[in-house]
């Protein structure tokens, strides 16, 4: 018969903490995880069509893109709910909330220039700040850990429409809700 054992919480992370004698099995399936994130990069890399083979294969005005947001597009689902890929179109100006990941995810520029930012999260006053700023070329392929070690915000900084792939660890009726990991920035 197994005996529960009491579980260490992490208050200012909101998480709980595995027991020291558990912590070695946790970081490695910590970094198979982020392992796994990077294979789909690699993936992506290896047999994702060009650009312009996957665009045109798109319905008319899918690559207009919304005056208010940026929009997201549904273009594949697995069947059995493991991931999805979803093409995000992006005009200029537009932004994603600074987040951080309840799935990972990988991405591909596909057309334009995207701006990331990355933060740095602060457990004890529970914010994000602002590490460093890079531009992402048509072409470039990142994939992102789950939780909080990379937080991220992608924006179109350009003059011209951006479009960007994105496969989500999640299924398709969980993207409005299982991706995104809402996190505040540090007070400037």
């Amino acid at each position: 018969m197994s005996r529960l054992h009491t579980l260490h919480a992490l208050p200012e992370a909101g998480r709980i903490a595995p027991p020291p004698a558990l912590m070695p099995f946790a970081q490695s399936m910590e970094a198979a995880l982020a392992q796994s994130a990077r294979l789909v990069t690699d993936g992506i890399v290896a047999s994702l069509p060009d650009a312009d083979t996957l665009l045109a294969a798109l319905p008319s005005g899918a690559l207009a893109g919304s005056a208010e947001t940026y929009t997201r597009h549904l273009i594949h689902a697995d069947p059995f709910g493991r991931f999805s890929v979803m093409l995000l179109v992006w005009r200029p100006g537009q932004a994603s909330p600074v987040h951080g990941h309840r799935a990972w995810c990988a991405y591909r520029v596909l057309r334009g220039t995207m701006t990331e930012r990355h933060y740095h999260w602060n457990p004890a006053t529970r914010h994000a700040a602002l590490a460093n700023t890079v531009t992402r070329e048509a072409g470039d392929t990142f994939s992102v850990p789950a939780g909080l070690r990379h937080i991220h915000q992608l924006s179109n900084t350009g003059d011209e429409v951006a479009v960007s792939l994105h496969v989500y660890g999640v299924e398709q009726h969980q993207i409005a809700t299982g991706v995104n990991l809402l996190v505040d920035t540090a007070p400037t």
